[in-house]
């Protein structure tokens, strides 16, 4: 699936922060008012917004697996305005993608607006459920310990042992502390496939030096948030303190039963900050229409970046987040007759920290540096 900016952002992409999430591929998704008609948790939240994108989908008529990365905006709820350091909000969720890019484009792009919002020390902390399976393993073994160890409990805790032995592990009690740190992990019971996910997660994060820490006591409202759960903590430019600006993670399995498909995925999150940058952006039609070609894995952990750099001089590129191989990602540009330049990040290039650009007019094509890309795409559109 082709990534490009929304159609409609001159409408729908007024301020900094909704150029940005939209220039990583994050279309406008008109939310209707009457889904925030009340304080709903970050679940209740996604679930609604699934049931919209569904509508949405079924609209157009989609024959395969939809696919989709959107944004929208949502109203501050009572709770967060009376907190004078937040003014917006906004949620992002993919829809069908079930590779650890998924997870990497979306912590790229609000770390990215963050940052340009004057936030600092960005903290990513996660942890991973697992599926079904995974989590079957660890209840039982949950149950087993808790009974190991029963006389350690007080009688409400006592009671779930055997029906939901989960709850005592993710209660913040003081008093359970110390038996809670020492019971099995959800990690530890995580399958080859979810293991080697978070893996490629951790690694995209390291990529892009974004600070991280596993906390294996994170947890989200009935497991909503299995494969991979997320906080997003960093200090606010207006306050000075640390604070948890976003949450979210996979919902594959919520996800599942709302479009009733086996095989579907959804990963989502929502940030609520202090946007600074109020002012509305005037959006100039760019000259140059840019697609970007990546091929391997050293690529996929590369390419964001050279997203991230052309945004922060406003230039638009389009690129394909679902496909890796290099004959298709080309065959689908060959259908594009507006592209002039394709961006090329191969295993070379990669590992050199270098790209081709190439011109689609003369095939003629051009080794220049990683991080001078944006630069070297500036003087193009001038000329």
């Amino acid at each position: 699936m082709q990534i490009k900016q929304a159609k409609n952002k001159k409408k729908y992409i007024k301020h900094q922060a909704d150029y940005i999430v939209n220039h990583f591929g994050f279309d406008f998704f008109d939310v209707e008012k009457k889904i925030f008609n009340k304080d709903l948790t970050v679940e209740e939240e996604k679930k609604r917004l699934s049931k919209a994108y569904k509508k949405y989908f079924d609209s157009i008529k989609t024959k395969k697996n939809p696919f989709g990365m959107f944004f929208y905006k949502k109203p501050i709820s009572k709770i967060k305005k009376n907190k004078k350091n937040i003014n917006a909000a906004i949620g992002l969720d993919i829809i069908n993608l079930d590779t650890a890019i998924g997870e990497a484009v979306i912590l790229k792009s609000v770390v990215s607006l963050l940052k340009d919002e004057g936030y600092t020390e960005p903290l990513v902390v996660l942890n991973a459920i697992g599926g079904k399976s995974s989590q079957q393993a660890w209840r039982l073994e949950l149950s087993k310990y808790y009974r190991e160890n029963k006389n350690a409990l007080k009688t409400l805790e006592q009671r779930k042992i055997t029906t939901d032995p989960m709850s005592i592990f993710f209660c913040d009690k003081e008093y359970l502390k110390e038996l809670n740190d020492n019971a099995p992990s959800p990690i530890e019971f995580l399958s080859d496939k979810n293991i080697e996910h978070f893996q490629n997660v951790i690694s995209y994060l390291e990529h892009f030096e974004i600070s991280y820490l596993v906390d294996k006591k994170i947890s989200s409202d009935d497991l909503f948030f299995s494969k991979t759960i997320f906080r997003i903590l960093a200090k606010n430019p207006k306050t000075k303190k640390v604070e948890e600006v976003a949450f979210g993670g996979r919902y594959d399995n919520a996800a599942s039963k709302i479009y009733k498909k086996r095989k579907i995925s959804a990963i989502g999150l929502t940030l609520h900050f202090f946007k600074k940058n109020k002012k509305q952006i005037k959006l100039i039609e760019s000259k140059l229409n840019l697609h970007l070609v990546k091929i391997s894995n050293s690529a996929k952990l590369k390419f964001l970046d050279v997203v991230d750099d052309l945004g922060k001089l406003h230039i638009p590129v389009s690129y394909d987040i679902t496909e890796d191989k290099i004959s298709k990602q080309l065959h689908n540009v060959s259908k594009e007759d507006d592209v002039d330049h394709i961006i090329i990040i191969g295993e070379k290039e990669a590992k050199q920290n270098k790209v081709l650009v190439r011109t689609i007019k003369t095939a003629a094509q051009i080794s220049i540096p990683m991080k001078d890309t944006a630069k070297y795409i500036k003087t193009l559109s001038k000329k």
